[in-house]
């Protein structure tokens, strides 16, 4: 595990007192931010409160964000075009302590950009302990994340199911799909159907529990998902095209 070493030389040492076996953590809210790329609403605010009896140290950092096929993320940092302040601090115990998160990048976005913004706890270095003094000792027990969006105005989402294929895995049969967001923005899938032909025999139409999988499923702009949902009864094992169904989720 990753430790990091932070400094707060000016904090007073009546607020980073505290037992060493107290168990720290933090609430962070709100999880999901959505930014303008200009403007007023190109800035926000979220708020992360110590809900426990010690002192804790906190850093936050900006990433950007692109998606695997399975869902996972991948990171790259952002130093450039969100401004976090601050981007450390230390918040005592039962308090809050609030963070503006500011976009100064593009500001007119062909598509909507993803973002992760991570908050971690960190230990607390202090100078020479005083004689008596109990001080915190920290580690990175507590990570929290929220989804931050810069979207453009007008922007849309649109996902199309791109290929279809029979897979056998795990002693099971599977209806295999490509789900691809080519929207404008991200497609969070709502009510979705998926409608199953066959090259001969009749076709299926799954929906409900058949379809699970895609239920609220975030693709990212420009991105595409890879899901598996068990081989439609009815429907001979072999090549298929498939058509996708579906409402989309948008947060204003």
């Amino acid at each position: 595990m990753r430790r990091a070493k932070l400094l707060f030389p000016s904090v007073p040492a009546a607020l980073l007192a505290a037992t060493p076996t107290a168990a720290p953590g933090y609430d962070l809210r709100p999880i999901v931010i959505q930014l303008a790329p200009s403007g007023a609403g190109a800035s926000d605010t979220v708020v992360i409160t110590n809900s426990h009896a010690v002192p804790i140290a906190i850093e936050v950092r900006a990433y950007q964000r692109s998606q695997n096929p399975d869902g996972t993320d991948r990171r790259i940092p952002e130093d450039n075009d969100i401004i976090i302040t601050p981007p450390q601090m230390v918040i005592a115990p039962g308090a809050s302590q609030s963070i503006r998160l500011r976009w100064i990048g593009e500001s007119n976005p062909e598509r909507e950009l993803a973002f992760r913004i991570v908050t971690e706890q960190l230990p607390i270095a202090l100078g020479p302990k005083r004689a008596g003094e109990a001080v915190a000792n920290l580690s990175l027990a507590y990570r929290y994340e929220a989804a931050l969006y810069v979207v453009p105005p007008a922007s849309k989402p649109a996902a199309r199911i791109s290929r279809a294929a029979p897979v056998e895995a795990d002693g099971k049969r599977w209806l295999e799909l490509d789900i691809a967001s080519e929207g404008t923005r991200r497609a969070i899938l709502d009510q979705p159907s998926v409608a199953v032909t066959p090259q001969s025999g009749q076709p299926a139409v799954l929906e409900g529990a058949a379809v699970a999988p895609l239920a609220a499923l975030n693709i990212l702009s420009g991105a595409y998902r890879t899901v598996r949902l068990p081989w439609p009864e009815g429907v001979a094992f072999g090549p298929v095209e498939a058509e996708l169904h579906t409402g989309y989720m948008v947060f204003q």
